[in-house]
């Protein structure tokens, strides 16, 4: 046993020297096997380190298609050539280390390195494997289910060689399986690359970290494998407050409740709780994200029906365990008492007294007596009456004051009552006006008045000038309401005379027209001086939005411009994508495909406008059939400006595939169809593995619509009866397969439609050749054929058997001229490699035949005639018979048995026994088995 496994053990060391070590093989160094990567460029290594001369030294290759070993690059001759572009040359005849550019996957295969002496060739192979690199990418989606907000971070790594491994890491460590789930996708590509998808999904409320990692393993990639980082939300609970607001809006008082939520994500579902919902108004105002990113939601109440109460704002987020609540309770309003402000005019001023007495002088002009209400309620109104009286002429209640127009009369002395009032709320105070005699008043100087508007930095400088008036003039400003900026006043004197300059410092850019007074008021005037400013509104701004496609690496992406051309300051300029708003979410910056740039340019007009442009440019896929809206924010509009844009919708991509014939050309055309929006798709052939047609790709792009057409040149032969199959891919999972069937023809025969007489061989009875017959001296005489087969068409022609071609009209043969001798055609369809064929024979025949055969046609016409002549006369005797029938039976046998010798025809068993009932006798039914046939024979 021991020595039978020692002999196999020889035989096996024997067998593989005979293999690896052929004679002088072990001269030549070589590296085996090697591995390169797609893109990249490896080496060759082979060096012959014999003794021997090379004349001839080269790299080789088998040629798959010629079956021949190809010459890559070498030495020939002592001189360096290369047929590859992909190979460098050889660094000596003897060292055939070659920088080899991998450029396909199809530089995978044994090379064979070949040294020549004068005597022999030494060879040796390697085997290059080429491995392709992924291509990896990452994106992000969100879905929300049963309120659930969830994230799925899809990471794919595509056309590696071999198919990667892609695996998670979140901080670090693996994703616990609690809540995380990973769905993996694989898929192979013909060309022996793989695609390999993995998408990591996950509750958001569940995840607190900001970034996933995607680890994707492939030889191909440094130490092995590479990590992706991915940015996701995460959800935070904010920080929760309530606040209350007094405002005015068309006339009426309302508290603005404020709930505001800060630091949040996502924004929480707020609501606010009343105690008596019943009796209440409240009005929900729009959502607003301030300056600090504060969510805040905010409600109006009435205050006729709010005061002292406790308001709740409830707060909804996924973070928080329960509602979480913040309340505040509304201030009570009241109207304590109305006191005389005027204290200067006051007779006796004392804060107990219910009647508040006061002086006038007699001519004195425009009397303000101005009233003070204490109480807490946001307004109030006044109203006045004398003696339960109305007021007189000239006297009018103006806000919070009881003023006298005219100069001061006697008659204006007297008791006055003045009410406050605010819903429900009152007060009220008793005047006592007392009215002194006239005092004569020294000589006044007016004031010289003027105004001047200038445009500072950026601001309205108005100024207001009383000058050279005797006393001092009083300058004071009109403002519009909800207008204010800071003002001063300046008093200067010379000669007795005084001058006073009053400046307020307003907005340089307002949303409308505002209109200001300047009251001077002085002694020399019956009436304060009022000098009304008109500031002209900013101009209205000139927004355009426009939107442009280009195609980036089989991408087709959008860019949105928006142009904003206004008077200084700049305007501010955001984005409405889609579902998203900048607005509220302060940048695009969450959407990773999205880039943003705003630039701001300065003007060269004397006015100082600004342009402010905005770009956003995304992928057309992102936001197809959407809106674009650019927000436009200025201190001069009344609210923000929007410009909007709604870009084109995606349609369904059209796919498709089918074989035509070509024009001119003996190869037939397989088309692939591919046309969609925002992708190109890969369009590639499956075809047998014999298939050895040319295949074309064009692509066209109008928009962000692409043309992808890709087409297959080939012979019917090559694919008749056969299905084609076209793959159309793209990177975002289609995945389609179109179809088409290459037709199955056949010619089966070609027939003669004239009257022909068939010629057999000899032997088989086979039919071989149509014999016709034409007349003599008969012109253009046409012989009519018809192919028999599937073809949708086919050529016809006809040639002579001297190899002459026969002219033909449609489907029919002409012979223009008969003569008298005997001609063979032979005729033949065809259609690509499908051919039928059929010989055809034609004689002539003279008059003098065509009237013999006419003779002997009358004659056996006439001797058919007789014969149904006699037949008929025997029949009108047995009638005749059959009135004697005892006498006549046997003239009757024998008259019928004349003529039973010339034919007779079997008939049914049944109907020759005579079954017939009554009057029907035998004779008369064996009458009824016999017939006449009348055979003309002729040999044309």
């Amino acid at each position: 046993m021991g020595c039978s496994r020692l002999l196999n053990l020889c035989l096996v060391l024997h067998l593989t020297h005979c293999l690896d070590m052929s004679g002088i093989e072990t001269d030549i160094e070589i590296e085996n096997p090697v591995t390169g990567i797609l893109g990249e460029d490896i080496f060759l290594r082979c060096l012959y380190l014999g003794e021997n001369d090379i004349t001839d030294a080269s790299w080789r290759r088998l040629d798959i298609r010629t079956k021949r070993m190809k010459k890559l690059t070498g030495y020939k001759n002592t001189g360096p050539f290369t047929n590859d572009p992909e190979f460098s040359v050889p660094a000596s005849p003897t060292n055939l280390t070659v920088k080899v550019r991998v450029s396909s996957l199809e530089a995978q295969g044994m090379y064979t390195c070949v040294f020549a002496t004068d005597e022999e060739e030494i060879t040796k192979s390697m085997f290059l494997t080429v491995l392709a690199q992924p291509d990896i990418h990452t994106f992000v989606t969100e879905d929300t289910v049963n309120n659930t907000h969830y994230q799925s971070v899809t990471c794919s790594a595509t056309n590696g060689k071999p198919t990667a491994l892609i695996g998670w890491e979140i901080n670090g460590s693996p994703p616990p399986d609690d809540y995380f789930t990973v769905a993996l996708k694989n898929s192979s590509n013909t060309n022996s690359t793989g695609t390999v998808t993995s998408t990591l999904r996950f509750p958001t409320h569940r995840q607190d970290e900001g970034r996933v990692t995607c680890v994707v393993q492939h030889p191909t990639l440094p130490n092995l494998s590479t990590k992706v980082t991915v940015r996701v939300d995460t959800f935070m609970a904010p920080n929760m407050s309530i606040q209350t607001d007094l405002v005015v809006e068309e006339g009426k008082e309302f508290w603005v409740v404020k709930c505001a939520a800060t630091g949040g994500r996502p924004q929480p579902n707020i609501t606010l709780a009343l105690p008596n919902q019943e009796v209440s108004l409240m009005l929900q105002k729009e959502d607003i994200v301030d300056a600090s990113g504060t969510w805040v939601r905010s409600f109006l109440l009435s205050t006729e029906f709010h005061e002292g109460e406790n308001i709740t704002c409830l707060f909804d987020h996924p973070k928080l365990p329960q509602t979480e609540l913040r309340a505040i309770t509304l201030p009570t309003f009241y109207l304590s008492a109305v006191r005389l402000l005027n204290s200067e005019l006051a007779d006796s001023f004392d804060m107990n007294q219910a009647v508040e007495s006061l002086v006038l002088k007699e001519g004195q002009r425009q009397t303000i007596i101005g009233l003070e209400v204490a109480g807490t309620v946001p307004r109030y109104s006044i109203k006045c009456s004398k003696g339960k009286q109305p007021l007189p002429e000239g006297v009018l209640v103006n806000g919070s004051a009881l003023t006298l127009q005219g100069p001061v009369e006697l008659h204006h002395a007297g008791l006055y009552e003045c009410e406050a009032s605010y819903y429900k709320h009152r007060a009220s105070v008793l005047l006592d006006i007392m009215v002194t005699p006239r005092v004569t008043q020294p000589v006044a100087v007016p004031p010289i008045m003027s105004v001047d508007v200038q445009d500072r930095l950026g601001e309205r400088f108005v100024e207001c000038l009383a000058a050279d008036s005797v006393p001092v003039a009083n300058v004071s400003w009109v403002l519009p309401e909800g207008l204010s900026g800071p003002s001063w006043s300046n008093v200067t004197s010379h000669n007795g005379s005084h001058t006073v300059s009053s400046v307020v410092l307003l907005p340089a850019c307002s949303a409308s027209q505002l209109y200001m007074e300047c009251v001077i008021d002085h002694s020399a005037f019956v009436l304060p001086e009022r000098i009304q400013i008109t500031l002209p509104a900013c101009a209205t701004p000139n927004i355009s939005i426009q939107s442009s496609f280009e195609w980036s690496e089989d991408v087709a992406y959008t860019t949105v411009r928006c142009a904003v051309d206004r008077v200084r300051p700049a305007a501010n300029l955001s984005w409405s994508l889609g579902e998203w708003d900048s607005a509220r979410h302060n940048s695009t910056s969450h959407l990773m495909e999205v880039q943003e740039q705003v630039q701001v340019q300065p003007g060269v007009n004397s006015n100082g406008s600004v342009t402010v442009l905005g770009l956003v440019r995304f992928p057309s896929v992102m936001l197809a059939g959407q809106n674009v809206t650019c927000v436009v924010d200025h201190l001069g509009l009344q609210r923000p400006e929007r410009r909007r844009i709604q870009l084109p919708g995606l349609e369904s991509p059209v796919m498709g595939a089918f074989v035509v014939m070509q024009k001119g050309s003996p190869l037939w055309l397989a088309v692939c169809e591919y046309r969609g929006d925002g992708l190109r798709a890969n369009l590639s052939w499956v075809l047998p593995e014999d298939a050895t047609g040319q295949t074309s790709l064009v692509s066209a792009y109008e928009g962000m619509t692409v043309q992808t057409n890709l087409t297959y040149e080939f012979p019917l032969a090559l694919h008749e009866g056969q299905d084609l199959t076209c793959l159309i891919q793209n990177q975002h999972g289609l995945n389609e397969r179109r179809k088409v069937h290459v037709p199955r023809y056949d010619i089966k025969s070609i027939r003669v439609l004239n009257e022909t007489t068939p010629l057999y061989k000899p032997y088989g009875g086979e039919l071989v050749i149509h014999r016709l017959a034409l007349k003599e001296n008969l012109h253009n005489q046409r012989i009519l054929l018809k192919v028999y087969g599937t073809v949708p068409t086919y050529k016809l022609t006809c040639h002579r058997s001297d190899g002459s071609f026969v002219p033909m009209e449609a489907q029919a043969l002409v012979v223009h001229t008969v003569e008298l001798e005997t001609v063979l055609y032979t005729c033949i369809a065809s259609y690509y490699h499908h051919q039928a064929s059929v010989l055809i024979q034609v004689e002539v025949t003279s008059e003098d035949q065509q009237l013999m055969t006419v003779f002997m046609v009358c004659v056996s016409s006439s001797a058919a005639i007789m014969i149904v002549l006699i037949v008929a006369l025997c029949i009108f005797c047995k009638r005749n018979e059959e009135e004697h029938p005892k006498s006549k039976t046997y003239m009757k046998q024998e008259s019928l048995a004349t003529l039973t010798p010339l034919t007779q025809e079997p008939d049914s068993p049944n109907f020759r026994k005579g079954n017939g009932a009554g009057g029907e006798s035998q004779e008369y039914a064996q009458l009824l088995s016999y017939s006449i046939v009348i055979d003309v024979r002729s040999t044309v």
